[in-house]
């Protein structure tokens, strides 16, 4: 959504950061720029800009407010991208060219998305369909590609930026401070955001007309004297334990040796408890609350990464580190024991990127090479004593590896108007890890290990028909290797009811996608986009009822608890379109629409019925209408809706939190957003109205109810 006609924009006062174009957008998530017109893909730009405009809390609630990405949450600190009915471990996050899924990412909801500051951007590109080619494992659905700002090289010139972000909706403060330098040979960027996030208020309007009161909080656990107490609420509208806090810092040095760049790229996401509100907030059978403890304490990712890269031609080499610590700290309501499961991953990354160009031919080619290393404690302690003793960890307690190694070349034919693209992968993979003789789980091994050689390919076609229209077709083969989450994790998924253990015995999940597009591009209307996917998908893993030394449950936490694991079922179809329109309706209004239809459904074996998938958010889009007038204000109303989630169409593995929807299924609902702002080259100052009418509604598959009314203000100085 970059400039259209950049020659014309600002005699027009046109926003172009509102207008697709066929030639003027380049993909950087193709590892190299790339024209739309020859791409195959179905693909979405939010740049900086509009990212800034939504005045979003974390970059999850950006993806949100697009309208064209669905993304649950299990608590305010939370947000799971979901593409093509694909998510968490099933998607692919990359990072200024470095993959971002570790081999900790899990099947269910993740929330590492939010570790990622918004206020670094460049941009962010959502790639849909499988990007396993170019990207390795784990990019089924998709792949969401996180570009952050460059520093810049020039005469010298230092710059300093300040923003400060309220919400109303839960009492936030993000203040945000960078610095810039640039010379001839060197450039310099630095980024500092404090993020304070109160308790959220839900909206006071109940979207399910059955029970007014659905999802308030009338009480919450607090702990009173050295004992977890059930208070009242004073206001059941505000959800108790859903505030955190989070510090971010980046920093990206740019030093230039002849015709050579050396780029320095750190950044850091450090934050210290980010409250569990599904979990602390359910009740059981007997009317009381589960758990006085439940946080993710702490959650922290730390990004190093050097690439160097030649003027006179297009290779690229980039070496990274990443290193993530997560703790779930758990304590049972009225126990004096808490569990800290801490997991530390720390991944080394090789990228080498080659492209070469011809005149109607461009080969892109490269190599890549994955190290995990995963370290798991558990740790109980009485909290009144302090003592500390060691219990369960996470994953295997003896530490597990993953290593990967993959060549890939893709090529891209350009006919005249006819644009061919075609590529393969091939990729080695190996896992193993190690159990304790006395490991607590009692497992009749003392070691898991794993390999695979896998290849992943695509084929597409696009076809430009005149200046304005476009066809595209594309079929491509994706694959995702179990990782140590998949095959070595212990976890209570469902308290007393659902207790997963390791899976020794596991197969790549692969899907084949086929994928139809249509799209338009016109200088006096707008743009607009049409396309049609099928994905099928063999070994799909699921958790399922399991034995373990033949029982069929295991004592865990006082309780008898049934045993799964994940296997690889029969196989499974996703199915689903879309559509995205932009409208030039007078002068400097512009419409805008957005319709996305998911369906999935998997077959346990081929003798089986088939069953609804896992996953599968409901219609979901946008409908939007903005005003650019006086060059630097604008003025947008958006409506935002999700259709109805019958109870029917939930899946029974228990992913999409059924037991946490009003009976029938998540009803359908719409909120209406209202925006404003002015920006100039020093000044911005944006104003953001957000649920309009206080409705009270949950995102499928969440745990936390979404914000009521909020008022959301960003003012920010460039000097």
């Amino acid at each position: 959504m970059l400039c259209m006609f950049c020659n014309n924009a600002s005699s027009q006062n046109i926003d172009t950061s509102e207008i697709e174009s066929f030639d003027e957008i380049l993909i950087s998530s193709q590892r190299f720029a790339q024209k739309r017109s020859e791409s195959p893909r179905q693909i979405e730009v939010l740049s900086s800009k509009r990212i800034n405009e939504l005045v979003p809390a974390t970059l999850g609630d950006a993806l949100i407010n697009s309208g064209k990405v669905f993304v649950q949450k299990s608590q305010m600190g939370g947000s799971s991208p979901v593409l093509r009915g694909f998510e968490a471990s099933r998607i692919l996050l990359v990072v200024d060219g470095v993959r971002m899924n570790n081999a900790t990412y899990r099947a269910g909801h993740l929330q590492d998305i939010i570790t990622i500051d918004p206020f670094i951007l460049d941009r962010m590109e959502v790639n849909y369909g499988s990007g396993s080619t170019l990207f390795g494992s784990d990019a089924l659905g998709g792949v969401i590609y996180i570009k952050s700002k460059d520093p810049e090289l020039g005469t010298n010139k230092w710059n300093a930026s300040s923003n400060l972000r309220f919400l109303s909706s839960s009492n936030s403060l993000i203040l945000n401070a960078g610095l810039k330098y640039q010379s001839k040979r060197f450039g310099w960027i630095l980024n500092l955001t404090n993020s304070n996030y109160g308790d959220l208020r839900m909206g006071s309007k109940s979207y399910y007309l059955e029970d007014l009161n659905y999802a308030t909080m009338p009480t919450y656990v607090s702990r009173i004297s050295g004992r977890d107490t059930v208070m009242n609420n004073e206001n059941p509208l505000i959800q108790k334990g859903t505030g955190y806090t989070q510090t971010d810092v980046f920093s990206k040095f740019l030093f230039k040796t002849g015709s050579w760049n050396h780029i320095l790229n750190l950044q850091w996401s450090l934050s210290n408890v980010i409250p569990r509100y599904d979990r602390m907030s359910l009740k059981n059978d007997l009317g009381k609350f589960d758990f006085g403890t439940w946080n993710y304490s702490p959650q922290n990712r730390e990004f190093y990464s050097y690439t160097l890269k030649n003027d006179k031609d297009n290779n690229r080499l980039i070496i990274a580190n990443q290193r993530t610590q997560v703790g779930r700290v758990t304590r049972p309501f009225g126990s004096n024991t808490e569990r800290s499961q801490i997991d530390k991953v720390s991944m080394w990354t090789i990228n080498g990127d080659r492209q070469d160009k011809w005149k109607r031919f461009t080969l892109n080619s490269g190599i890549e090479f994955v190290f995990n290393d995963v370290v798991s404690t558990g740790i109980n302690k009485n909290i009144l004593t302090t003592l500390e003793s060691p219990t369960k960890a996470r994953y295997s307690d003896s530490g597990a590896k993953t290593y990967s190694s993959s060549v890939f070349t893709q090529g891209i034919y350009q006919m005249g108007k006819t644009t061919v693209q075609g590529g393969i992968r091939l990729t080695h993979y190996r896992l193993e890890a190690n159990f304790s003789k006395t490991n607590p789980w009692k497992l009749p091994y003392q070691k898991i290990s794993f390999q695979n050689t896998g290849m992943s390919y695509d084929l597409g076609i696009s076809q430009r028909l005149g200046k304005s229209m476009m066809l595209k077709a594309s079929f491509n083969q994706a694959f995702r290797n179990p990782n140590v989450d998949d095959m070595t994790k212990v976890f209570e998924s469902t308290r007393g009811i659902k207790l997963l253990v390791p899976s020794p015995n596991l197969l790549p999940e692969v899907s084949r996608t086929l994928d139809f597009g249509w799209s338009i591009s016109n200088k006096k209307w707008g743009s607009g986009e049409l396309g049609v996917y099928r994905s099928s998908v063999s070994n799909l893993l699921l958790d399922q009822p399991g034995t373990l030394n033949g029982a069929d449950s295991l004592l865990w936490d006082v309780a008898m608890t049934r045993i799964y694991q994940m296997v690889n079922v029969s196989s499974a179809t996703i199915f689903g379109y879309y559509g995205n329109v932009r409208i030039h309706v007078w002068r400097n209004l512009w419409a805008n629409a957005s319709y996305t239809y998911t369906r999935g459904r998997f077959f346990k074996n081929t003798d089986a019925n088939d069953e609804p998938l896992d996953h599968i958010p409901p219609i979901f889009g946008q409908l939007g209408l903005r005003y650019n007038f006086a060059d630097h204000y604008f003025f947008e109303g958006q409506y935002l809706f999700n259709g109805k989630k019958r109870a029917e169409d939930y899946s029974s593995s228990g992913e999409d939190n059924a037991n946490q929807n009003p009976p029938g299924g998540n009803p359908n609902w719409g909120i209406y957003n209202l925006r404003a702002g002015y920006t100039n080259s020093r000044v911005s100052i944006l104003l953001n109205a957000e649920n309009l009418f206080d409705l009270r509604y949950r995102y499928f598959a969440s745990g936390v109810t979404a914000s009521g009314r909020s008022i959301n203000i960003s003012l920010g100085i460039r000097i």
